[in-house]
């Protein structure tokens, strides 16, 4: 019984202490995760509709894998599928990514947000600015390529630590044409503080 007891006090200091973000070593195994694949399904549908959209524009004959990504075929699918994507079938439609435009949040400690652009990228390189704007917690930014087969690949890292120092972060990463980017930040610290943030991508 008594043995019992200290277990049980022993993990409830425990739970406190990750709660409150006094226990770095599990920060670490999060730094080492993988890309995440929550939203394949939703980034395959994203490219299906992009080569629908895109036979739409070429004539008979045309080869997509080719001529989609030329600037006056390409501009003219952006606007299809961000209408189609109103409906969430791509993901989250508050977390479609449209290059050049930014994304606001505001996270707590072990929270995760996943953003993602809304079709595959007519370049080769994409810049990521992420901006902390206030708050206590750090933030892991993990910035992955993902194929029309659903392949990820993990090309970029942000890391904020964990204090109250703000400022932009800038990170560019290539491989990028052909593929959809997604971005997912992860914030860690105390239980009480936040991640407050303005993420832009060109």
């Amino acid at each position: 019984m008594k043995k019992f007891a200290i277990t049980s006090i022993f993990g409830l200091a425990f739970a406190i202490a990750l709660g409150f973000g006094f226990i770095p070593s599990l920060e670490q195994s999060a730094a080492c995760a993988d890309c995440e694949s929550d939203n394949v399904p939703g980034i395959k549908k994203a490219f299906q509709d992009f080569d629908a959209e895109c036979k739409k524009q070429l004539a008979a004959g045309e080869d997509p894998k080719k001529r989609c990504f030329i600037s006056n075929i390409y501009n003219k699918v952006i606007p299809a599928l961000n209408a189609l994507s109103k409906d969430n079938r791509y993901g989250f439609g508050e977390r479609i990514l449209l290059v050049g435009q930014s994304q606001n949040g505001n996270l707590v400690a072990g929270a995760n947000r996943g953003f993602q652009t809304l079709a595959p990228l007519d370049k080769d390189s994409l810049t990521i600015d992420l901006n902390k704007l206030d708050g206590g917690n750090g933030a892991l930014v993990k910035i992955c390529t993902v194929d029309e087969n659903g392949t990820t690949t993990r090309v970029g890292t942000i890391r904020f630590e964990e204090n109250n120092q703000t400022g932009p972060q800038q990170t560019t990463v290539s491989g990028t044409k052909g593929k959809i980017v997604r971005i997912d930040i992860h914030s860690f610290g105390g239980a009480l503080k936040k991640f407050k943030y303005t993420l832009k991508t060109s």
